[in-house]
């Protein structure tokens, strides 16, 4: 073997075993054959000194994700995890995509007055969000792919103009969360070729019902505790809620139905509970302590105590049923 072939399999090592035990042979002959300069001279120096191409790694790692982030036909263990990511897109996607609708409702019932032009600008760009939303569930995933990322450039923006507005407070929570944002979008990496179409009327249902909900929610609370609820103690709620439904009706369809749900309410367990302890901790360090303060602050511990008293369960549960699944098996 010439350090070339060693570059190309070591490069090949990102696939599945399975997936290599059966290809790899093929890959790399295929690969050091068109990298291969006839010239005799040429090709001596390429075996010693030859790589890989950006490209081809980038071939590698696309198909890595692909493989791993199954979809139809996929081995059981890869449809489950392509299954969590694609779900954890929706679900990402579905949370911006209803709060920017109840967002631009409160805009029309009380348009600011402070700062009116950006804050305008800002709420109608949401419904890029809902946009991106509505094409993945209901199939247009390359125009799902450019609304989600030019959605998510534009948050990037106005965090970057808040943050200077501010003078950095509350920077480490902003910049989770923009990151939390980012996630979603990320994921719509699951929506290859491979992967199954999205069920659309369930999708569309709960955007009813989660603006239905948030709003009914968010009027209630601004009614009152106005200051006492902030984003993350509502993705808290959210997700607390789902979990101890999930959790006390063994019966349910969409348990008995498919392991990734375990996986993905465990993973979004783990990103609330990173918000709301990245908040928390904000609020202890840079906020003016009051009487109401401290209240919020009260509450914040509670709702992270409460996601993580849920969010063992979840693991243990999704724990058990990863490894419940048959291994992957060569080709």
């Amino acid at each position: 073997m010439n350090r070339l072939e060693e570059r190309y399999r070591r490069v090949l090592r990102l696939l599945p075993a399975s997936y290599r035990q059966a290809w790899e042979e093929d890959m790399v002959a295929t690969f050091l054959h068109s990298e291969m300069p006839e010239d005799a001279e040429d090709a001596e120096f390429a075996v010693d000194h030859g790589r890989p191409s950006w490209p081809e790694v980038a071939s590698v790692v696309a198909l890595a994700v692909r493989l791993r982030l199954g979809g139809d036909g996929a081995p059981l263990r890869y449809l489950v995890w392509g299954e969590t990511v694609r779900r954890l897109a929706l679900v990402g996607l579905l949370v911006q995509a209803v709060a920017a609708l109840v967002g631009i409702g409160a805009w029309l019932w009380s348009p600011s007055v402070t700062n009116p032009i950006p804050a305008d600008v800002q709420t109608l760009l949401g419904l890029v969000w809902v946009a991106a939303y509505l094409c993945l569930v209901t199939g247009r995933r390359r125009a799902a792919r450019w609304l989600a990322v030019t959605a998510l450039a534009q948050a990037s923006v106005f965090f970057g103009v808040d943050l200077v507005a501010v003078e950095g407070a509350y920077g480490l929570s902003g910049t989770v969360g923009l990151l939390l944002e980012a996630l979603p979008v990320v994921a719509l990496v699951a929506f290859h070729r491979q992967a199954p179409p999205v069920k659309a009327r369930p999708w569309l249902v709960a955007l009813l019902a989660g603006v239905g909900l948030l709003t009914v929610a968010m009027s209630v609370t601004y009614v009152s505790v106005p200051a006492l609820v902030d984003w993350p103690g509502v993705d808290c709620a959210a997700v607390f809620v789902a979990a101890v439904v999930y959790l006390s009706v063994p019966r349910l369809g969409w348990r008995s139905a498919a392991v990734s749900w375990s996986t993905t309410l465990a993973s979004l367990a783990l990103v609330a509970l990173v918000q709301r302890v990245v908040t928390l901790l904000d609020y202890l360090r840079l906020a003016a302590r009051t009487a109401e303060l401290d209240i919020m602050i009260a509450i914040a511990a509670g709702q992270t105590v409460a996601v993580l008293a849920i969010s063992v369960p979840l693991a243990m549960l999704a724990v058990k049923a990863v490894r419940a699944l048959p291994p992957v098996a060569a080709r």
